[in-house]
């Protein structure tokens, strides 16, 4: 064995860590640390093991396994536990097989080789990787090949905590930012939707209507409860929560405006339970208008006889569950073709799936048929659960 003088390990360890300075990228690290290996200690070969699971995968070698460039012949892949550098990756301690052949753990690789050494990569105190080199010479590691690989294995698991702290800094950024941008999304949506086209021009349309036919006090009425809807419409919407009294009165205004226009053909209810308990629950805004004219819209343009909506609220301390039922026309007949303006509609799924990404509100939907009120139709229904957002 060569004795490695002080000075010479010193000027190693510095020859190691300079080569690190320009390094950005994890694999290049892997890919610098072997050739250090093998062109300052003078290695047979050197193979980096990383840590997948219950396995050990070859990420990066030198010397017969890697003729040229990066790539690794036949990678191996060892499960923890098995053989040197398995048992090194489980225990997390150095090894040195001085001769292979009085070891029986030894697993050959590319060849046969007379001597090992192993050495784990620790990060935050778990083995992230092992550092493993073989010899084909009897005896040929030493004590001070053993520090001198600890020593550089730390060297290297210190940058590689640099380099996945600063990726997960960059990801942490990216998330918050695409966050921001879903967020703005979503607000541009509730706009969108809250005072679609349709919706005012529509109710324009009605009053008018009204007008024309000299009836004032419904032309009034219509006016001043469309006046309270846009200006709810416009206060809410920079907020995240709503009041469910201030969503039941939303409502209330808006299924108002539908009676209007489509007079007897349209009844609705809207009730509670447990709103005098909980006075100030709050729920995600947005959701429930969106829900209602998407199914308001959907009934509507195919029905052939009355409508009716029933809403439901249910509030609790956590949660507060909207049960919505509506004449199902849409049961059993195939519909290939809608209007023009439900096909602009966003559908509520999407504020669901949009908000449960953004916002950890968890809100959960089932939809289905049952018997209507009435126990003579079928009834489409749509209940969410939301998180009981009172402060």
């Amino acid at each position: 064995m060569k004795v490695i003088s002080s000075k010479e390990i010193e000027e190693i360890l510095l020859h190691f860590s300079n080569s690190l300075l320009t390094l950005e990228d994890e694999d290049a690290i892997l890919w610098d640390l072997v050739k250090n290996c093998i062109g300052i200690l003078g290695f047979e070969d050197a193979v980096i093991y990383f840590v997948e699971g219950d396995w050990l995968v070859q990420k990066a070698a030198l010397g017969p396994k890697n003729p040229a460039g990066t790539q690794i012949l036949n990678a191996l892949k060892i499960s923890k536990g098995k053989g040197i550098t398995g048992k090194v990756a489980e225990t997390g301690l150095p090894m040195i097989i001085h001769d292979t052949r009085l070891h029986p753990e030894y697993i050959q690789d590319d060849e046969f080789r007379l001597s090992e050494i192993a050495v784990p990569i620790l990060l935050e105190g778990k083995v992230i990787g092992v550092i493993d080199s073989e010899n084909s010479e009897a005896n040929f590691f030493s004590e001070q090949h053993l520090r001198i690989l600890v020593a550089v294995a730390s060297i290297y698991a210190g940058q590689i905590a640099r380099i996945r702290a600063e990726k997960r800094v960059k990801e942490e950024q990216l998330a918050r930012w695409k966050s921001q941008q879903k967020a703005a999304r979503l607000q541009v949506e509730a706009i969108s939707a809250q005072l679609s086209p349709h919706f005012v021009f529509n109710s324009l349309n009605a009053i008018q209507h009204y007008i024309l036919q000299e009836d004032k006090r419904t032309s009034l009425r219509f006016l001043t409860i469309f006046g309270k809807l846009l200006r709810y419409f416009l206060t809410q919407l920079k907020q995240e929560a709503v009041k469910v009294t201030d969503e039941i009165q939303m409502l209330e205004w808006y299924l108002q405006l539908q009676k209007l226009r489509y007079g007897q053909k349209l009844t609705y209810q809207i009730s509670e339970e447990g709103l005098a308990e909980f006075p100030n629950a709050q729920i995600p805004s947005i959701i429930v208008q969106s829900l209602i004219e998407n199914l308001l819209e959907e009934q509507v343009y195919i029905a052939e006889g009355d409508l009716s909506i029933k809403v439901h609220f249910l509030i609790n301390p956590e949660s507060v569950t909207l049960k919505v039922l509506i004449n199902n026309n849409l049961s059993g007949v195939s519909i290939k073709r809608y209007s023009d303006y439900l096909r602009s509609l966003t559908p509520w799924q999407d504020y669901v799936s949009l908000l449960n990404e953004i916002r950890p509100y968890q809100i959960t939907s089932t939809e289905g048929e049952e018997t209507c009120p009435d126990k003579k139709s079928a009834c489409k229904s749509v209940s969410l659960t939301f998180p009981n957002l009172t402060i």
